[in-house]
């Protein structure tokens, strides 16, 4: 894959805990501290429809490759053309880690 591939920004986010001022917390998900939005290539894997509870539920996966970064794991969300998409798998791609090929799915709870 070349440079010029990567060609989509996305937005990595992680869960976060926040005073909800109440005296208690609550979890929200709030853009990495550093280089939150990256270049990407995007990929669809395809999407399926499911009953659940009497309505149609449909998610869709997509495959986003980018740089490698360590600080990137299944507990973060990426966000790509104003849609949160859940991160499913994370493959290292290349012997000197050069890639991560992220598995994320939309239309689905976190």
């Amino acid at each position: 894959m070349t440079a010029g591939q990567m060609d989509q920004r996305i937005t990595l986010r992680r869960r976060v805990r926040v005073a909800d001022g109440a005296g208690g917390v609550t979890e929200t998900w709030a853009d990495f501290a550093v280089n939150p939005v990256v270049w990407a290539h995007v990929k669809a894997k395809g999407g399926r429809e499911a009953m659940v509870e009497g309505r149609t539920a449909a998610t869709f996966v997509v495959v986003f490759t980018i740089y490698h970064r360590g600080d990137v794991d299944a507990t973060c969300q990426i966000v790509w053309q104003g849609v949160a998409y859940n991160i499913r798998g994370i493959l290292d791609e290349g012997g000197r880690k050069l890639r991560l090929a992220i598995e994320a799915e939309r239309g689905v709870a976190a």
